[in-house]
């Protein structure tokens, strides 16, 4: 098919439901046998094993299957497998189906496998004659799956469509996702901006469309709208009283704006605004505008009662502050000792980092003092772990990191370390700043790196064995042949999968080191089966139970959707490999990480399971997801959103939702406990 006849087709299908159409024939009725995913029928599980061991072959097999069960289950299996190879065979399913739930599986295998040749069959499946609204589920699917593999021209064509009624929530939701997708694959026009900006701030837009709008306005790379489309923003932020998650999202948006009306709406809102999250989004924001005049609004949030919004009001002076400053930042801290101990450390951190050792050499003196004593006194190692960081914005402070941070007893720590000596190697202004002391400089952190790969502490290794690659220190130049054969020693002493993160750091410093392409991602082998058995125990009503020293937070399981990340998740429960464990990473208004058996976010059992990817997006808070160092290296970790978090969408397995107690993880801290984890048969 010629492009030009392409184009002209694209347009017809996604305009083709805003025209009148004839009421459909009996012809094209789906098929009414149901589709059902039972895990406890055998065949069922039959088709889960092959998507779990990644056989294709047989998958491909059941695609034609009388069964629709059977040909839906296979066909949505590529959704997790993501085999270009696929392509055709998925493409011709969707030509010859009946089955509503089976076409819908397909579509949304292809947006996930995403290979450009998968357009052209989405886009002729897309039903344009659904004048009676039967098939919305399907087109919004579609849609979505276009902006995942699709090229300008159709976005182009489906931003084109504005005629949707408010009736239509699925395909005005479906357009917006399908606009937010081609923008995270940096494809952009000004015409689907456009549409973007007017679905926000019409209010009888479905709330889901306008979520969707709201991300994209947020997350689309160097995006940044203009005076009148900020207005149309602020008018949209003001609509949205009752919607939190849309306010959060425009006001990352506003903040990219960089204009004088994105600047009005949220300088009027920031003291007044009641949700923590939004809060926290609005101080992220105040980093695009005038310094002198957003300080004033960022210091007040600081003295936040809500941890997250104190500590994301000191990290913005990390982040964004200015060298006349720096002798300020600290003195908060200093004069205000009730402030949450991650709140002093960023702002002692800000002071570090802006206070010129030259000019104010007695304050750079006192914040250093001050850090290293807060290292000692505190018996948190997260706080530990936080000091470091700040301490490496003063390079000169290399020796005391390596000679406190390696000698700790915690995990936690002795990574950190390793990741704040990184961060001292990749300074630009490394020689600048250590001056004629530079090269045996460069040399001691060379030794440091080389006693992180000997210690064969993987933690230590992934966090700092990029810094062996850092191009302008050349390290090349201080080592000879035979030391390449240590780093092969030290590679083989890890113990792959649980290792995946540090054994892939140190392949690439070997051939780095030897002058060979870097290694391509390989995902590790099959190598932890589901437990049938196991998962026969769990049922609708089961749930799950995260006790923590805060409250409880309860979930309900998807096993339908990932039965080897569920399984899994309550075997390590059951067996108690969650009791004592913390919440390791907190990331304001995005999650809370726990799970790992290290605590420093480095750590699994020695297996691996792999991704399962469903009809589930990550639309709100309290959805739980299996973290990963890439796909099929889940294990032990798992996180839950504090709020809509789409750019994870089909990238991490979600298997389980809060079903009470979002308040209890919106108050976890990192190195907050779990207790235990208790899984309760109903």
């Amino acid at each position: 098919m010629r492009l030009s006849l392409f184009i002209a087709l694209g347009a017809a299908f996604f305009l083709g439901l805003t025209a009148c159409q004839p009421p459909e024939s009996a012809q094209s009725e789906t098929s009414k046998q149901a589709v059902s995913l039972n895990y406890n029928d055998k065949r069922i599980q039959r088709l889960y094993d092959f998507r779990d061991r990644r056989a294709l072959d047989s998958l491909h097999a059941y695609l034609k299957n009388p069964d629709a069960t059977l040909r839906y289950l296979a066909a949505l299996s590529f959704a997790s497998a993501r085999d270009s190879n696929s392509v055709d065979e998925l493409a011709a399913l969707l030509r010859i189906e009946k089955n509503e739930d089976v076409r819908i599986a397909a579509a949304f295998a292809l947006g996930q496998i995403g290979h450009r040749s998968a357009e052209t069959a989405l886009i002729e499946a897309f039903n344009a004659a659904d004048s009676l609204s039967k098939h919305q589920r399907f087109n919004a699917v579609v849609l979505e799956a276009v902006g995942k593999c699709g090229s300008a021209a159709s976005l182009k064509n489906i931003a084109a469509v504005s005629t949707y009624q408010p009736s239509d929530t699925l395909l005005l939701e479906g357009q917006c996702r399908a606009i937010y997708r081609f923008g995270q694959r940096n494809i952009t026009d000004p015409s689907a901006t456009t549409r973007m900006i007017a679905c926000c701030a019409e209010e009888h837009v479905p709330a889901p469309a306008r979520l969707m709008a709201a991300h994209y306005l947020a997350r689309t790379k160097d995006l940044a709208p203009d005076s009148t489309q900020a207005v149309q923003m602020a008018v949209a932020f003001v609509r949205a009283t009752d919607h939190p998650e849309i306010r959060m999202a425009l006001a990352k948006a506003l903040g990219k704006s960089k204009t004088q009306p994105a600047f009005g709406i949220l300088s009027k809102v920031i003291a007044t605004e009641s949700d923590w999250r939004v809060k926290c989004n609005i101080v992220s924001a105040m980093a695009g505008f005038e310094y002198d005049t957003v300080r004033a609004l960022v210091i007040p949030l600081v003295y936040d009662n809500n941890p997250h919004v104190s500590r994301t009001a000191a990290e913005f002076f990390v982040s964004n502050g200015q060298a006349k400053d720096g002798d300020y930042y600290w003195r908060i801290a200093r004069d205000n000792p009730n402030l949450p101990g991650l709140t002093q450390i960023a702002l002692y951190r800000a002071s570090n980092k802006w206070l010129s050792g030259k000019n104010e050499p007695e304050s750079k003196d006192f914040v250093n003092f001050r850090l290293r004593d807060m290292f000692l006194k505190t018996q948190e190692p997260y706080e530990k772990a936080a000091c470091l960081n700040a301490l490496a914005e003063f390079g000169w402070q290399y020796r005391w990191i390596h000679d406190n941070g390696f000698t700790n007893n915690s995990p936690v720590v002795k990574s950190t370390a390793a990741e704040a000596l990184l961060s001292i190697l990749q300074k630009p202004n490394f020689y600048a700043f250590f001056g004629e002391n530079s090269r045996s400089v460069r040399r001691e952190l060379y030794y440091y790196l080389r006693e992180i790969v000997g210690s064969g502490d993987p933690g230590m290794i992934a966090a700092a064995a990029d810094g062996f690659r850092v191009e302008a220190l050349d390290f090349k130049s201080l080592r000879d042949s035979s030391r390449v054969e240590d780093f092969r020693t030290a590679l083989g002493k890890l113990t792959m999968p649980r290792d995946v993160e540090a054994y892939q750091a140190l392949e690439k410093t070997i051939a780095w080191f030897e002058g060979q392409p870097l290694p391509k991602y390989s995902t590790p082998a099959w190598n932890h089966p589901i437990d049938w058995e196991e998962l026969k125990l769990i049922g609708d009503k089961t749930r799950a139970v995260i006790e923590t020293e805060k409250g409880n937070i309860t979930l309900v399981l998807y096993p339908q959707w990932a039965p080897g990340s569920v399984v899994n998740f309550v075997k390590l429960a059951t067996s108690g490999k969650y009791d004592n464990k913390t919440f390791h990473r907190v990331v304001p208004n995005f999650v809370i990480q726990g799970g790992c058996p290290r605590g420093d976010g480095y750590g699994a059992e020695n297996y691996s399971i792999r991704s399962e990817h469903g009809l589930l997006w990550y639309d709100g808070p309290g959805y739980v997801g299996m973290a990963s160092a890439g796909p099929d290296t889940e294990g032990t970790q798992f996180f839950i959103t504090h709020s809509a978090t789409p750019h994870l969408d089909g990238n991490y397995s979600i298997f389980a939702k809060v079903e009470s107690g979002q308040d209890v993880a919106d108050r976890i801290q990192p190195g907050d406990q779990i207790k235990r984890v208790t899984i309760v048969y109903k």
